[in-house]
């Protein structure tokens, strides 16, 4: 099972669960899991937002088709899309799984804090292993390179 978005690390997750997959001789399922729109937790409480078109939800849904449909999926395999948080919603789907794999994102400070973390979700709440694909990032400016390969090798 491998947890679905348009963001790189997802994308990444879905490169290495497909090869997995065809590797082991698994099915794969993708699951996009997405808060419902129409409300927003907030410092407050739940505000609520305006929701998206249907032309935007589906534009979103088309993409992580395509996305899905990149990895050139086995007949057999599935893509499902929920409307709910998606820690919660990847840990539910999470049982009797094999594995579930995440993409990990470097959310820091108050983009944490306001969005959370579905990949520390669940590392902690999964009920199957949980592996988490990291993505290649660029060295950060003023790192020499020795440095930088140094510390990914360590």
């Amino acid at each position: 099972m491998v947890g679905l978005d348009i963001s790189v690390p997802a994308q990444a997750a879905l490169a290495w669960a497909a090869n997995q997959a065809r590797l082991t001789g698994q099915d794969l399922m993708a699951v996009h899991a997405v808060f419902p729109w129409g409300t927003y937790l907030a410092a407050g409480g739940f505000v609520p937002v305006t929701m998206p078109s249907d032309a935007v939800q589906d534009h979103q849904r088309d993409m992580i088709e395509k996305l899905f449909a990149s990895v050139g999926p086995e007949p057999t395999w599935k893509l499902q899309f929920v409307g709910d948080d998606p820690g919660p919603a990847l840990v539910a789907a999470s049982r009797g799984a094999s594995m579930l794999v995440i993409g990990t994102r470097e959310h820091t400070g108050w983009g944490r804090v306001l969005s959370g973390s579905v990949s520390h979700h669940c590392l902690s709440h999964a009920h199957c292993p949980v592996l988490a694909v990291p993505v290649e990032r660029p060295a950060r400016a003023g790192r020499s390179a020795a440095a930088a390969s140094a510390t990914s090798h360590a």
